[in-house]
């Protein structure tokens, strides 16, 4: 369990190289059409801008981006984590800590994202199964435009790899249209300082535009040894061309560079006394004690490179038609070094070895017909594992060094994770009602992989080690699958009045397999053969988590205030959760719940006067389980009725903005 830290102050030069204003005119056109679920033109000076139609979320941006996301400028849920029902943590205040694997920190309505999958860019699932930083730590929040954040349900066109957990959609900020440039620079305690600029070449001759940015971080951990990150380089790119009057292309491109320490995660009785623990980090030296060394500092680290690319052809020949095709890569290569106090029997080192790329694209057609708005579009994309891991080295520690132990798992992808949706989506209105439906129909096919006897095997890379390999391990092989799933959506907005607006909306959302029980599985592969569970077998177990959600609630805007008030209800199958196996002796993630969730949630703000407006964000979450749990092994555990594992019943939040010329404090 993370602990948050306390507040960080911190001091934020920024110096204008040209005016740059910050409206849309100045970006490269409107919002894309795909995937856009933004509203602008509230209230200017508020920290959040309500979703609009029948999806219930906000967008942060803007002045508030800046606000919002913190000093580290760089992590998308520090964002968030003010919003309705978002439980959003990082053991960094400066939200610059990565956590090792695919649990990131944040909650919605009770639903994590188990393996990092929650995030988009520009509606492209650029991270989706990961554990490492991916996408989360590699764009800059001075070239993002906006934060998107929807809770369940939403309409189709909203993808991602996994929705139970909801929609979070960054929005980059393309080439301006105006030259000029941008210049911060911040420090902190703990030794925290940051350096970004970013030029714009403005509209050029030939109608082409470009930017490009870097940033330098760096910051010591706030509780023990090391730093967090040692250093974060980040590099981005943006080219657009208009090539006629009907058809424009766009390309981005990003490189993130980092290495740093990781935070010491606390237990649930350390977490219980703070008072005690509050600055409990690793060790900063060895002490020649095994047991006590798996907590050494240098021996719990990360350091990673992540690359990312993605285009956009839109052509528009009339005002009634559209096509939009989005192909996007990304790749990603690091390591994760930790210590375990229980890795194979006795105290070792783990070093997990991440090298993966995917690639994919998402193609979209809107067209108008007699007051109808149609949208049909499809999305493919193509996932190199890791995750789930494939190569775990052990490291034992002899004499205070490191001595290779041998492998705890080397595997190969016979079979890649990939995805198939095609979507539709229709929206009328018939009077003062807003109708939208629509599908996709999702094809998920889970990786198969090919698990390999390492006798003799010394410590080499990755591919190294596989061309070493000579003989399969047909017991620790598995064969994957394909899940078949359509996803409906319906909604209705009905305007009672210009600023007043009833909502209700039903969607039935995917979730995910459990895959992180394929390391359990491997690792304590003696286990789990003695209570008569096969790799097979347990790999059979894994399915999508699925939810039907439905949501009723008013949108009320005025002039100088908004309140949203929403009532949701939702049903989970196959709930993924993390349950203790009495017959195979440990705790691992498992397909195997059934819930519920309903709740009440409370979004409103206010400009008081020109100067200053205020939010608050209050939330009831009632998610609990419907039946007991039946574990991979065929063991119950009783839990029904009991509340979901970390969703609190009731959080909160409280904002305001007090803005003087140039000059603006944003207590929350």
């Amino acid at each position: 369990m993370q602990h948050l830290a306390r507040t960080a102050l911190y001091m934020s030069i920024a110096s204008v190289l040209a005016c740059i204003p910050s409206t849309d005119a100045d970006a490269d056109g409107a919002l894309p059409k795909l995937g856009t679920v933004t509203v602008e033109g509230h209230q200017k000076n508020t920290l959040e801008s309500p979703a609009s139609g029948a999806e219930q979320g906000a967008t942060i941006s803007g002045h508030a981006l800046d606000i919002l996301g913190g000093a580290g400028q760089t992590n998308p849920y520090a964002a968030i984590s003010l919003l309705p029902s978002v439980m959003a943590q990082n053991p960094d205040p400066y939200g610059l800590a990565n956590v090792p694997g695919g649990n990131k920190g944040v909650r919605i309505r009770g639903e994590r994202n188990p393996h990092g999958g929650i995030g988009t860019v520009e509606g492209l699932p650029l991270s989706a199964v990961n554990p490492g930083p991916g996408e989360q730590f590699l764009f800059d929040m001075e070239n993002i435009r906006s934060i998107t954040l929807l809770a369940p349900p939403f309409s189709p066109d909203k993808l991602a790899v996994f929705t139970t957990q909801g929609y979070l959609n960054s929005h980059v900020l393309w080439p301006r249209a105006k030259f000029g440039g941008e210049v911060d620079q911040s420090f902190g305690s703990y030794d925290f300082h940051r350096s970004f600029i970013r030029l714009d070449s403005g509209t050029l001759p030939t109608g082409t535009r470009v930017f490009i940015s870097g940033s330098y971080t760096h910051a010591d951990q706030w509780r023990g040894p090391g730093a967090s990150p040692d250093y974060r380089y980040n590099g981005e790119i943006g080219i657009s061309q208009d090539l006629g009057r009907t058809l424009s292309a766009k390309v981005y491109a990003a490189y993130g560079s980092m290495k740093e320490n990781n935070y010491l995660p606390l237990t649930y009785t350390q977490a219980s006394n703070l008072g005690q623990y509050y600055n409990l980090g690793y060790n900063s030296t060895l002490t020649g004690n095994v047991a006590n060394d798996v907590n050494y500092y240098g021996y719990n680290r990360q350091k990673f490179q992540d690359y990312a690319v993605f285009g956009e052809l839109n052509w528009h020949p009339d005002d009634q038609n559209t096509l939009v095709i989005k192909p996007f890569y990304s790749q990603e290569n690091g390591y994760y070094l930790q210590g375990l106090s229980n890795l194979g029997g006795k105290p070792g080192i783990r070093d997990w070895i991440i090298d993966h790329s995917l690639y994919g694209v998402v193609a979209q057609y809107d067209t108008q017909w007699h007051g109808n708005h149609f949208s049909v579009g499809y999305w493919f994309e193509n996932l190199t594992p890791p995750g789930p891991p494939t190569d775990f080295k052990i490291y034992r520690m002899v004499n205070g060094q490191l001595v290779f132990g041998g492998y705890g798992l080397l595997a190969r992808a016979t079979a890649n994770h990939v995805f198939n949706s095609p979507y539709f989506q229709w929206r009328r209105k018939v009077g003062p009602v807003t109708f939208t439906a629509g599908a996709r129909y999702l094809m998920e096919q889970t990786p198969s992989f090919s698990v390999y006897n390492t006798a003799g095997i010394p410590d080499a890379s990755y591919a190294n080690a596989l061309n070493l390999a000579t003989s399969i391990n047909s017991a620790r092989s598995v064969e994957g699958r394909t899940f078949y799933q359509w996803l409906p959506y319906f909604s209705a907005v009905y305007a009672v009045n210009p600023d007043l607006d009833t909502v209700f909306a039903y969607g039935r959302n995917n979730g995910a397999p459990a895959f992180n029980s394929w390391p359990s599985v491997q690792m304590n592969f003696a286990a789990f053969q003695k209570a008569g569970v096969t790799a097979q077998r347990a790999w059979d177990q894994l399915a999508p988590e699925t939810s039907n959600s439905f949501s009723l609630g008013l949108k009320w805007h005025e002039a100088a205030w908004y309140v949203n008030p929403t009532f949701f209800y939702a049903t989970y199958r196959n709930k993924y959760v993390n349950a203790y196996d009495p017959l195979v002796g440990i705790s691992y993630d498992q397909n195997a719940g059934m819930g519920r969730a309903w709740g009440f949630e409370l979004a409103a703000g206010a400009k008081l006067w020109h100067r200053l407006s205020v939010f608050s964000n209050l939330a009831y979450d009632r998610a609990y389980f419907t039946q007991d749990l039946r574990t991979g092994s065929g063991a119950f555990l009783p839990v029904t009725g009991l509340q979901f594992p970390d969703t609190p019943r009731f959080i909160g939040s409280l904002g305001a903005l007090y803005e003087y010329g140039r000059f603006s404090i944003a207590p929350t």
